[in-house]
């Protein structure tokens, strides 16, 4: 508990893309490793109008995980990403931490269950959180959420939309402000977003799972 998390950031070259969601897929989607839970972010470029996933991290632990989100300045976190080993109990859901913590950072989360190879969202605005019935009450009982199923599938070419940009400059150097507390139990592409190098200080927010 008392190591430093991984820093999870973006890659030195480093793919964007037209939606938050396009960027989760991609970077579960990435993901090998199998028997242990991987995730990072996904951050947002206001200015560039552009998504990009940050490098997934872990700790070769099973269900436990734990990262710090690096993010550049002109960038945000936008949403967490991770996977759900098959040998969780009820991989598929979204637990009361993946609950708590998206809540807490305001941010959706992207769940891979390996468990049936599917993608959920989980979005603390909208989508329903439910409660199993405690033993002995008619009040307690654990919450969870089955989020909703993604749409792998690309979004079709806009023909009006103006061709992508080059690369640009890397990012400027900001200073760090960590975000502690919260946790986590966190090629049709290819005209729609570009390589980018970037070296950078950055803040970090943090995501634990339990």
């Amino acid at each position: 508990m008392g190591n430093k998390p991984t820093v999870s950031k973006l890659a030195d070259k480093y793919q964007t893309y037209p939606t938050a969601q396009a960027a989760a897929v991609a970077a579960l989607r990435g993901i090998s490793d199998q028997k242990n839970e991987f995730g990072g972010g996904v951050l947002y470029n206001k200015e560039q109008n552009v998504y990009a996933p940050t490098e997934a991290v872990g700790q070769g632990d099973g269900a436990h995980f734990a990262a710090a989100v690096g993010v550049p300045k002109g960038w945000q976190l936008h949403s967490t990403y991770h996977t759900h080993p098959a040998g969780e109990e009820r991989s598929t859901q979204f637990s009361p931490n993946d609950i708590d913590t998206a809540a807490q950072l305001k941010a959706p989360s992207y769940v891979l269950a390996r468990k049936d190879d599917k993608i959920r969202m989980f979005d603390p605005a909208t989508s329903k959180v439910q409660k199993d019935p405690g033993p002995g009450s008619l009040v307690g009982g654990i919450k969870y959420s089955n989020g909703s199923l993604v749409d792998e599938m690309p979004p079709a070419p806009d023909a009006d939309a103006a061709p992508a940009p080059s690369a640009g400059a890397a990012p400027a150097t900001a200073t760090t402000t960590p975000v502690t507390g919260s946790r986590i139990t966190m090629k049709d592409f290819a005209s729609r977003h570009r390589a980018q190098t970037t070296k950078y200080k950055h803040r970090v927010i943090h995501i634990r799972t339990k």
